[in-house]
């Protein structure tokens, strides 16, 4: 365990001229079905030794559950996987460890009340005599950060570490363990922007030392930045691969989606109505009681979406928690329509028509182990069609349930399937078509297309247009400039944690928006 670490540049050993025309992964007529629903279709596939192969399509076309049987976590009902040219057997995690693949999941596998270190060597402790070989094992997770070009808070628990640090983290366990074929899982979906780009100088490092590198992303930029090649799945079944040197993006797109495709024309924007949220001298602190929103000032009207851009950890977050009341602020007024709501609860908000779209849909939007009838009902428990005299009108809820299904195109599971067998856009879309199925007074909308596929998008960005038309105030976070500027009427420049300018959306450029938001302008 304490052998010297490769250098960065040096290729995986046993990579022969020889062994480089056969596929590293080959993969014939791998099937799974879930019931009903055929997740894979007779999956034929070779990705090749070392690089990064990119496989793209809509939320539910297959990908996750392709990657998750090259992983062992899936069994398939039928085909075959093939390394270098012979059988294996990846039937359990464990059996595809042993033949040096590793997974990084967009739930990360991590134990946080343990420090990084810990997390490290979990399962496979360097030892000397019958102890644990702390220096041994530091000496080891020193190298790995070294061969990845990063660092590392050993000592720190994980509980404490940033989302980006957490993956590298993931990364580096998997090289502990000397994967050489390394699968991700929608990697930048939960992270920064900053935390990407730290990403990005990773996986061109690992695949120049000869791993193979496999990555799923709904973004086709990360795409034509990163892969070599591409795969595109559709219903199941893999539709092509192509080199993305000389790709067509809108091309791609539309062989996603099975037909040519195009964002709709948002309708143009209404005249505002009265105002809806007013805040001034707003002040919020973080987790650590440092003051993170400073004074902020502002007012969203009825029919208007306004946009908050900002570098991540600016103040977004803190300023939405306060507006939603699970945060208290430390100075500032908050109305609703007038009325004051620093003393109201978040279920007072909510019921005076505050509705949530949480940039977190696992760990706030939506309850994973409910049922997705049970992920929609909250907000309605109230209503006598659907509950009354103390009882659960079960038959009324699942047909409710299933309206909000049908209506916001939730795919892959029926009202009594678990939310986590959602795909994470079908799920963003359930967290959607729950907060929106009735007009609110006044929606927050935090990341509402992080992790969603093209044509998601387009629908999520419909359906928020449409919640302006009917008269719903918006704020709208995100870290996409183009969204912001199509989506918003005004936008909101926050740098750190004070807002800086209050814009029309149409007279912004990216490039000046970039400008405000790093302070150089």
């Amino acid at each position: 365990m304490t052998q010297a670490p490769r250098s960065a540049d040096a290729p995986i050993v046993g990579a022969s001229a020889a062994s480089a025309t056969v596929p590293r992964i080959r993969i014939r007529g791998l099937t799974k079905s879930y019931g009903s629903v055929m997740a894979n279709d007779g999956i034929d596939l070779d990705i090749a030794r070392g690089g990064i192969h990119a496989i793209v399509g809509e939320n539910g076309a297959g990908k996750t559950t392709l990657v998750r049987a090259i992983y062992g976590l899936v069994e398939p009902d039928a085909g075959s996987i093939e390394l270098d040219g012979k059988l294996v057997d990846v039937a359990t995690p464990a059996k595809a460890i042993a033949s040096r693949i590793g997974m990084v999941h967009q739930r990360f596998q991590l134990v946080e009340p343990l420090t990084a270190l810990e997390n490290l060597t979990l399962g496979d402790l360097p030892h000397r005599g019958m102890f644990f070989d702390r220096s041994a094992a530091l000496s080891r997770a020193r190298a790995l950060a070294t061969e990845l070009g990063t660092s590392m808070e050993w000592d720190r628990p994980v509980v404490h570490l940033s989302v980006g640090a957490r993956q590298r983290l993931e990364i580096m366990r998997l090289l502990y363990r000397k994967a050489d074929i390394l699968i991700f899982d929608e990697p930048t979906s939960v992270l920064t922007p900053q935390e990407a780009d730290d990403l990005f100088r990773v996986l061109p490092r690992l695949a120049g030392q000869g791993r193979t590198i496999i990555f799923i992303t709904h973004k086709l930029r990360e795409v034509f930045a990163l892969a070599d090649r591409v795969t595109v799945m559709r219903r199941g079944r893999v539709i092509t691969t192509v080199p993305t040197k000389g790709s067509d993006p809108q091309a791609l797109a539309s062989l996603i989606v099975g037909e040519h495709f195009e964002r709709p024309e948002l309708e143009a924007v209404a005249d505002r109505g009265e105002a809806v949220i007013d805040v001034e001298g707003l002040s919020v602190c973080d987790d650590l009681g440092t003051l993170s929103l400073r004074e902020a000032t502002f007012t969203v009207h009825a029919g208007e979406i306004v946009g908050v851009a900002g570098i991540e950890g600016s103040g977004q977050r803190e300023l939405v928690e306060a507006l939603l009341g699970v945060r208290q602020p430390v100075a500032g007024t908050i109305r609703l329509r007038g009325r004051p709501l620093q003393r109201a609860s978040v279920w007072d908000r909510r019921k005076r028509g505050v509705a949530f779209i949480s940039e977190d849909r696992d760990g706030e939007g939506a309850c994973l182990a409910a049922t997705l009838a049970e992920n929609v009902l909250p907000l309605e428990r109230h209503d006598p069609g659907l509950a009354g005299g103390g009882r659960l009108r079960i038959s009324a809820i699942a047909a409710f349930a299933r309206s909000v299904l049908t209506r916001f195109d939730v795919r892959g599971a029926g009202p009594q399937s678990p939310a986590r067998a959602l795909s994470g856009g079908n799920l963003q879309r359930l967290v959607l078509g729950r907060e929106i199925h009735k007009t609110p007074t006044l929606l927050l909308a935090a990341h509402p297309t992080r992790g969603v596929d093209v044509r998601g998008i387009a629908f999520i960005h419909e359906q928020l247009a449409q919640a302006r038309k009917a008269g719903a105030a918006t704020l709208l976070i995100s870290e996409e400039l183009s969204e912001l500027i199509e989506l918003s009427d005004r936008l909101l420049v926050i740098f750190e944690g004070r807002l800086v300018a209050d814009l029309p959306a149409a007279e912004v450029s990216p490039e000046r928006l970039g400008l405000l938001m790093t302070g150089a302008a």
